[in-house]
């Protein structure tokens, strides 16, 4: 069973119980702060021995500012803390600060650490070698250039409970994980837009709920609560009473109001009703549902409605029901889970998902650190993972108060790997998913065999034709389509300043097989080469849909009645009308239209190399040059003349 945030909670026999203590420094005299409220340095806070040079808060470093000049810069606290176990400070240096850090609790010997260099604020945590109560000095020694120290926290009996005590909604890897009246916000399950479904307006939109702006974390395994957004689930038994099926209750704005499909044949219509079973649409109010690992949902909806497959429309950003569970986007939950109380033993941490990368030559490798919070435990945590196959701790042992956990991996092969991390302390238990995806970089022609929505990273590209949000690119296994998409983080097109011959790398998105036309929806920018190169149409003498996106070009073409060859010629590119009946070398990009092959004109010029004397085109005019029949116009020495014999060519 995969769980995504799980906590358990068993009462213990209480015996000396710890917490943390955070102060955040506010002042080159050492004031401070615990979260919002500002210590007075009297009653609470820190008493300046040694001021630093300033406070400062550049783009990176944060904190009270010591040179080598106010080397010694430092404070103690008001107060005295009683079995003191551990402080971790966080600071940050220039790029070649040095020195060290003191750390005294009362009358107890000194512990001195070096400092690493960091550029940005990290955490340096200090065990002591025995429980020690006192006073607590902290003294920053600087040898060369700027250390900043921003804060210290303080683990000892009486602390403050660890920071986890709101609820939050958090991805469903698995349909056991949903219970009866469970608030569920619906997400999209492509690891990049940040859209979540709000609820049913009918001014806004009848055939379908318009999606609004969700907040996800990292890895995409927590959304932000939402009251635009909550849906309550309820659980009961499909009509053969063995399968399990589901109900969406808009409670908080309608009361007795379900999600309902109610399409039909003909629309993608996802609404809302008061009854759950229609004349109509039968159990239309009851849904079907598997999701996979990663979180992505299939829901299908138990009533006669042929448009039944829930799912997020990015071209109208909403959500709606179709016939095809793959033609749009699929969805996926998140479910609230409550947070513990500050009385009640428990551990928490939330589940680790790397996402999508890229296999490179010899194996990827990375990390992450994941806070474990933790309440009121007597015996430190034990973390191990169950299978311990892909995926490696920086340690087994975790303080009993809280602690930060390192979870790393090297792979070699693509594929898609899970594993469970469990923690454990006095007989409470979280267990959590650590899950990555790692996808091997494609050629296009592989990348056009892709299942619906499969994430992709492609070979270097070249563009060969750039036109609104169409990308036409190729390599040397064949052509695709990119569909531009707007980078959430500039604002603007991924494809923005684009040209014919740009050189495109890491290039990733999202495939799609759209109605014949392969396609990629980009997620992250890619990097264009400084040098364009040369991308010439490749030339060819008939086109089919197995050409689809290539840029081509043909010579001694005649379009006749907007067809050539049977083919549609289109101008799509605004390079002006077609030109028909005389012959032509075009240059063209060939699509797909619900099956039927399309050139889309590109560039068309009279053909050059055209036979003098040759009549091109019937009418009924005499020229003291030469006679022109039906229409002709005529090629000679060159030159193209109408029917009035002048030179149009």
């Amino acid at each position: 069973m995969k769980h995504t945030f799980l906590i358990l909670f068993l009462l213990v026999g209480m015996l000396c119980q710890a917490g943390i203590t955070t102060y955040t420094f506010t002042s080159a005299e050492w004031g401070s702060k615990q979260g919002t409220t500002v210590m007075d340095g009297k009653t609470d806070g820190w008493v300046c021995n040694k001021a630093g040079v300033q406070y400062d808060k550049p783009q990176y470093q944060t904190g009270v500012k010591v040179t080598a000049n106010y080397s010694g810069a430092g404070a103690t606290t008001v107060k005295s803390f009683t079995n003191v176990r551990r402080l971790t400070l966080n600071y940050a240096t220039t790029t070649s600060g040095k020195g060290s850090f003191r750390i005294q609790v009362g009358d107890n010997t000194p512990i001195d650490t070096a400092v690493s260099i960091s550029t940005k604020n990290i955490d340096m945590v200090v065990d002591l070698p025995a429980e020690q109560t006192g006073k607590i000095t902290v003294t920053v020694t600087c040898t060369k250039n700027s250390i900043w120290l921003a804060s210290v926290a303080i683990r000892h009996q009486g602390g403050d409970s660890p920071v986890f005590t709101e609820a939050t909604y958090q991805l469903v890897t698995d349909v056991h994980q949903l219970q009866d009246s469970d608030q569920i916000i619906f997400g999209v399950a492509d690891g990049a837009t940040d859209k979540i479904m709000g609820y049913y307006d009918e001014n806004i939109s009848q055939n379908n709920i318009h999606a609004i702006q969700g907040v996800y974390t990292d890895g995409r395994t927590v959304v932000k609560e939402n009251d635009d957004a909550v849906y309550t689930l309820w659980k009961t038994v499909g009509e053969t009473n063995q399968d399990t099926v589901y109900i969406f209750q808009d409670e908080l704005r309608y009361e007795q109001a379900y999600l309902v499909a109610s399409g039909g044949r003909t629309k993608n219509k996802l609404t809302i009703w008061d009854n759950v079973v229609s004349p109509s649409y039968g159990n239309y109010g009851f849904w079907r549902m598997t999701i996979a690992d990663d979180g992505a949902a299939v829901i299908a909806n138990a009533g006669t409605s042929e448009r039944k497959y829930m799912q997020y429309n990015a071209s109208n950003i909403s959500y709606g029901c179709y016939a095809d569970p793959n033609s749009q986007t699929k969805v996926c939950l998140f479910r609230k889970v409550e947070a513990p109380g500050t009385d009640e033993p428990a551990i928490a941490v939330r589940m680790v998902n790397f996402g999508t990368i890229r296999l490179a030559e010899g194996g990827v490798s990375g990390q992450t650190t994941v806070e474990v919070n933790a309440n009121k435990l007597t015996e430190d945590m034990t973390c191990t993972l169950k299978r311990g196959e892909v995926f490696t701790l920086n340690a087994s042992k975790l303080d009993r108060d809280g602690d930060r956990l390192t979870i790393s991996y090297h792979i070699t092969a693509a594929g898609k790997y899970v594993d469970t991390l469990v923690v454990t302390s006095s007989g409470v238990t979280a267990q959590v998913a650590v899950m990555i995806n790692v996808v091997a970089e494609k050629t296009i022609a592989q990348a056009v065999q892709s299942g619906e929505y499969e994430f992709v990273y492609l070979n270097p590209v070249v563009v060969t034709k750039k036109y609104d949000t169409y990308i036409f690119i190729r390599d040397e296994t064949g052509s695709m389509l990119i569909y531009d998409a707007v980078n959430p983080q500039t604002g603007k097109p991924y494809g923005q300043g684009l040209e014919n011959g740009h050189m495109l790398s890491n290039v990733q998105g999202h495939f799609r097989n759209y109605f014949g036309v392969p396609e990629m929806t980009p997620n992250a920018a890619w990097t264009v080469a400084a040098q364009k190169t040369t991308c010439d149409p490749e030339t060819v003498t008939a086109v089919d849909s197995a050409d689809v996106c290539r840029y081509v070009r043909m010579t001694d073409v005649v379009v006749e009645d907007g067809l050539w060859q049977g083919v549609p010629v289109l101008e799509k590119f605004q390079t002006g009308s077609v030109i028909q009946g005389v012959p032509t070398t075009l240059d063209a990009v060939v699509m797909i239209d619900h099956d039927v092959t399309q050139l889309w004109v590109v560039k068309q010029e009279y053909n050059p190399t055209g036979l003098d004397d040759q009549f091109i085109q019937s009418t009924n005019t005499h020229h003291s040059k030469f006679i022109i029949h039906n229409s002709l116009l005529l090629r000679h020495n060159g030159h193209i003349y109408n029917a009035n014999g002048q030179i149009i060519k």
